[in-house]
């Protein structure tokens, strides 16, 4: 802080480093998509560009400065929540017991999902109007299958057919999808505990199926 700053008083210079983080292009970016997805979050619906204005301290015009047009911003904010979410993987691995790994499983899906889940229900409203959303999405949804088939890959390499259509490895992943544990929260009403129970009672069967080596 300059001796001028220091002399104006703490509230002064307060407001002089918001203004500089304001003037910061890649801050205010940042702002922008991270008061996009709070709303979506806690309004669970698309808010209005003064509301993510608003929510970011920019002016309502700063909103298409920074990004080209609603689908430029959506994507964007896309690429950010998929951040935070694959912030809670962690590996499963491949050696371990089955129920080992599908208890690991259950634990990382569970942190994931339960991030994911109001942006996702909102992102599946938007996607059929925007190519490059529908193209992030599906790059999550391919996240998830390469994981679980690395996670299980000893059980699925003891299945001829496992990754045809409608394979095991299929099965696994529509036991093991957000769709599967958006139901149970939302439709069933099941907290995470139960729905935990729930789908890991779905894989242990499915994978109990699996012919064992001698």
């Amino acid at each position: 802080m300059s001796d001028s700053e220091a002399e104006k008083g703490p509230g002064r210079a307060e407001s002089g480093a918001r203004g500089r983080r304001r003037r910061d292009p890649e801050w205010t970016s940042s702002a922008l998509l991270d008061a996009l997805l709070g709303l979506v979050s806690e309004e669970g619906r698309e808010p209005t560009r003064k509301a993510i204005a608003e929510r970011a301290g920019v002016s309502e015009r700063t909103v298409f400065v920074h990004f080209a047009d609603r689908e430029a911003l959506y994507v964007a904010a896309a690429r950010r929540q998929a951040e935070r979410w694959r912030a809670h993987a962690e590996p499963v691995q491949p050696a371990w017991e089955t129920v080992r790994k599908v208890e690991a499983l259950l634990a990382q899906r569970g942190r994931m999902y339960e991030v994911m889940t109001p942006i996702r229900r909102i992102g599946l409203g938007l996607e059929a109007d925007s190519p490059g959303l529908r193209a992030v999405m599906a790059e999550g949804d391919a996240w998830f299958r390469a994981d679980l088939a690395a996670a299980f890959a000893p059980e699925l390499g003891r299945v001829p057919d496992a990754a045809e259509p409608g394979g095991l490895l299929d099965a696994l992943e529509a036991a093991s999808s957000w769709a599967a544990w958006d139901h149970l929260r939302s439709r069933r009403g099941l907290d995470e505990a139960a729905a935990g129970v729930a789908v890991g009672r779905t894989l242990r069967a499915l994978l109990e199926v699996v012919p064992r080596t001698p």
